[in-house]
C-alpha cells in the first residue's frame, strides 16, 4: 500500500469515527449492519424470528433488518392494548417524532380505555435497556405512571418472540421500519390489518435514495392500514404523490408550545437595543441530509455578500447538531457560522428571542418546527419551497425555491427587513393552517375503530346464530 492511500484511508476513519461519536442514528446504522456478525445474541434472535415466521413472511427475510421482527409473535385471547412499535426508545434520540407517537399512543390508550405496550424492533444499543426506556415514558408522561412506577410497559426486540400478545390489539406503526414488519405479519395472518394504525410523520421514502428502502417504504403506505398524518401540508403531499386519500379528520398540527413562544416573543428586543447586531440562526444539522446543510452554507454566504455593502452588523449562529464552525467570507476569517449544537430546550429558546433572522431547511413536505418557533414569536424566517407544501402558513415565513441564490436572497432581505424595523412581535398561526387539534383526531380514530370492532362483532353473532 503506497503512502498516499494510507493516508486517505486515516483521514476517512477519522472522518467515520468523529461521525460516529456525534451521531445517534449514525451510531445505530453501524451496529445494525455490523450486528449479524458482531452480536452473539442478534444473530441467535434473527435465527428464531426466521424459524418462528409462518411460510408466507419467509421470503421477506433480509429484505429490511425488521422485516421478521413481528411475524413469529404469539397471541392469545387476552386484555386487548395499544401496541406502539417504534425503533428505539433511548435519552438523546427521543426527538418529536417520538414524543408524538408516545402521546398518540397513550391518548389512544386512554380513549379506547387500553393499557400501552411498546415494542422496540431496533437491536437493543449499549447502555439502553428497558427499564432506562420504561423510565423515559415515565418522564416525559408522569400521569402514566402506577403508584409512582412507569406504567407503560416497554419489550425489547430480544424479547418480542417470549411475549404473548392479545388478539385483539391494536397495533401502531410509526417509522417505516416499524409499519414495514407489521404488514408483514399481516402478510402471514398473524395480525389483522384492520387494527393496525400507521402514524405518518413525514414523506419517508425521501430519507433513502432510490433504492430498496425507497421501494419498501413507499410500499408501506400501500399497506392498507389505518392513517393518522402529523401535519396538512403532508396529508395534501401523500395525495399528490401516492394517491392516498386521507380524511381531513384523520390529520392532526404539530405540537407548537404557543404559549412558550408567546413569551419568546415579549423578550425579544430592537435591534437598537442589543448592540446594533441582527443575529441569524441557521438550523444546522450536517447528519441529515433532508435539512440540506451545504446548501444552507452556500445561501448564507451568498447573503454575506449581498450584505457587505449596507454595513449591517450580522452574526451567524447555527443549532441543531455540532460541527465545525464554518467561514462565510471567502477565507477572510471574519464572518463565521458558529455552532452551538444541540442546544438544551430553555437555552434554544432564550437563543431565539435574540435572533431576528432564521434559516431553516428541509427537503421533505412535513413543516418542522424552528420555522414556526422562529416565525410565530417575531422573527423572520426563510425556508425552501417543497412542492407547494409551504407557501402561506404564516405572514413571517417566506418559502423561497431551493437553490442557493434565492436562500441567500431571501436571508439578506429578511436582514435589512429586522434592521430597520426589529421584530413583529408575537404573530399567532391561523387555525388549521397545519391541520387539527391532535386530541380531535385521535377521538375520530378511536370512534371509528370502536365502530369497526362493534360490526365485527356483530357479524361473528350473527355468523353463530
Amino acid at each position: 500500500m503506497n503512502f498516499e492511500k494510507a493516508r486517505r484511508l486515516v483521514a476517512d476513519l477519522v472522518r467515520v469515527n468523529e461521525r460516529y461519536a456525534r451521531d445517534g442514528h449514525y451510531r445505530n446504522d453501524v451496529r445494525e449492519r455490523l450486528g449479524r456478525t458482531a452480536s452473539r445474541i442478534d444473530v441467535g434472535v434473527a435465527r428464531r424470528e426466521r424459524d418462528r415466521a409462518p411460510r408466507a413472511a419467509r421470503p421477506y427475510e433480509g429484505l429490511v433488518e425488521t422485516s421478521l421482527a413481528l411475524a413469529g409473535i404469539r397471541t392469545a385471547a387476552r386484555e386487548p392494548e395499544v401496541v406502539l412499535v417504534v425503533d428505539e426508545l433511548r435519552d438523546g434520540a427521543a426527538f418529536a417524532g417520538v414524543q408524538t407517537a408516545l402521546a398518540v399512543a397513550i391518548a389512544l390508550g386512554d380513549r379506547l380505555g387500553r393499557r400501552v405496550r411498546v415494542v422496540m424492533v431496533r437491536w437493543t444499543t449499549p447502555g439502553n435497556s428497558v427499564a432506562a426506556a420504561e423510565a423515559l415514558v415515565a418522564d416525559r408522561f408522569p400521569d402514566t405512571r402506577v403508584d409512582g412506577r412507569p406504567g407503560v410497559r416497554v419489550v425489547r426486540r430480544e424479547d418480542v418472540l417470549d411475549t404473548v400478545f392479545g388478539t385483539q390489539d391494536i397495533w401502531l406503526a410509526t417509522h417505516w421500519k416499524t409499519a414495514h414488519p407489521l404488514d408483514v405479519a399481516a402478510t402471514a395472518g398473524v395480525v389483522a390489518r384492520e387494527r393496525v394504525v400507521y402514524l405518518v410523520q413525514d414523506y419517508e421514502p425521501g430519507f433513502s435514495a432510490w433504492s430498496t428502502d425507497y421501494a419498501v417504504a413507499a410500499s408501506t403506505y400501500r399497506a392498507g392500514f389505518r392513517m393518522l398524518v402529523n401535519s396538512e401540508p403532508l396529508r395534501r403531499y401523500l395525495a399528490d404523490v401516492e394517491g392516498i386519500d386521507i380524511a381531513p379528520a384523520a390529520t392532526f398540527a404539530p405540537h407548537l408550545d404557543v404559549e412558550l413562544l408567546e413569551r419568546v416573543a415579549a423578550a425579544r428586543r430592537p435591534v437598537a437595543e442589543d448592540g446594533g447586531v441582527v443575529r441569524v440562526l441557521f438550523y444546522g444539522r450536517p447528519s441529515k441530509h433532508r435539512n440540506l446543510f451545504r446548501l444552507g452554507v452556500a445561501a448564507l454566504r451568498i447573503a454575506v455578500q449581498e450584505l457587505a455593502p449596507d454595513g449591517i452588523r450580522v452574526e451567524f449562529h447555527s443549532a441543531g447538531e455540532q460541527h465545525a464552525d464554518v467561514e462565510l467570507d471567502g477565507g477572510a476569517g471574519d464572518v463565521k457560522l458558529v455552532s452551538h449544537g444541540t442546544m438544551p430546550w430553555d437555552d434554544y429558546f432564550r437563543f431565539i428571542a435574540s435572533t431576528g433572522v432564521v434559516l431553516s431547511l428541509q427537503h421533505s413536505p412535513h413543516p418542522s418546527h424552528p420555522p414556526f418557533d422562529g416565525a410565530i414569536s417575531g422573527a423572520r424566517v426563510v425556508t425552501n419551497e417543497f412542492r407547494g407544501t409551504r407557501a402561506g402558513l404564516h405572514p413571517n415565513l417566506q418559502a423561497v425555491p431551493t437553490d442557493a441564490r434565492s436562500l441567500g436572497l431571501a436571508v439578506a432581505d429578511a436582514v435589512r427587513r429586522v434592521a430597520a424595523d426589529g421584530p413583529t412581535g408575537f404573530v399567532r398561526l391561523a387555525d388549521g393552517a397545519l391541520g387539527g387539534p391532535l386530541d380531535a383526531a385521535v377521538d375520530a380514530l378511536g370512534a371509528a375503530l370502536e365502530t369497526d370492532a362493534l360490526g365485527a362483532a356483530l357479524e361473528t353473532e350473527e355468523e353463530n346464530r
